[in-house]
């Protein structure tokens, strides 16, 4: 079973930096030589050197894709967990929009089916990433809403309907919420991943996988302290 983790925040507030190596802001990233991404929007990604270090066509030795159609995301993870042994990290960024452009194109059909069919298309791709090989990561970069009922922030979704058919947040054991502050000391803004439930943010982490309730938004650092909780005796 892989690592699925989920990287929940707004945009601009350092999700997909997160991915690359960006030295003046002490973000390591990750390899590009063992990292596919899923660009689910087909946005450019804030990282120098992207369009040199992620390249087309994963199915054929590349580590790059560019599309929403939850079948085609389902045998892209199925391939690499099987085929790209050399692929240690999958980056699907940003999740949501694989059912937002679902639901976009089917908007017109009447009644509640396409939010069935939605959901079902959703956890589809999510049971690929719970039988995917054991050393691999699948990250889901996702934005967050308000739930209606409890004014608490959740992983954004096309609606109750699919609420009621998935609770995403059941099937993370990792959610990593964003937050941007002011340094007091530097006067500049800092970004960071909350790892714990902080009044405000409901991330989660398994108790001791993570030593403090903030960390670099990194990517490079959560796999470290994941590998080191998986592995310790």
């Amino acid at each position: 079973m892989a690592d699925t983790i989920a990287i929940v925040g707004k945009s601009g507030t350092g999700k997909s930096t997160s991915i690359g190596n960006i030295p003046e802001l002490g973000i390591k990233g990750l390899n590009p030589k063992e990292t596919a991404i899923i660009n689910v929007a087909g946005k450019n990604l804030p990282f120098k050197g992207w369009k040199k270090n992620y390249t087309e066509k994963i199915q054929t030795g590349g580590n790059y894709f560019e599309g929403s159609d939850s079948k085609t995301i389902v045998k892209i993870i199925n391939y690499i967990s099987e085929e790209r042994k050399n692929i240690k990290q999958l980056v699907i960024d940003d999740g949501q929009f694989i059912m937002a452009f679902e639901f976009m194109a089917r908007a017109s059909e009447p009644g509640y089916t396409k939010f069935a069919d939605i959901g079902v298309h959703m956890g589809d791709i999510l049971s690929s990433c719970k039988k995917a090989r054991q050393d691999l990561k699948i990250f889901f970069l996702w934005h967050p809403e308000l739930d209606n009922t409890s004014k608490e922030f959740k992983m954004k979704t096309v609606g109750a309907m699919i609420d009621n058919y998935l609770t995403l947040e059941g099937l993370f054991t990792v959610i990593l919420y964003t937050k941007v502050t002011k340094s007091s000391e530097s006067n500049k803004m800092e970004y960071n991943f909350v790892t714990n439930n902080d009044g405000e943010l409901p991330a989660k982490s398994p108790i001791g996988m993570f030593d403090s309730l903030l960390i670099n938004n990194d990517l490079a650092e959560v796999i470290k302290c994941i590998d080191l909780y998986n592995n310790e005796e």
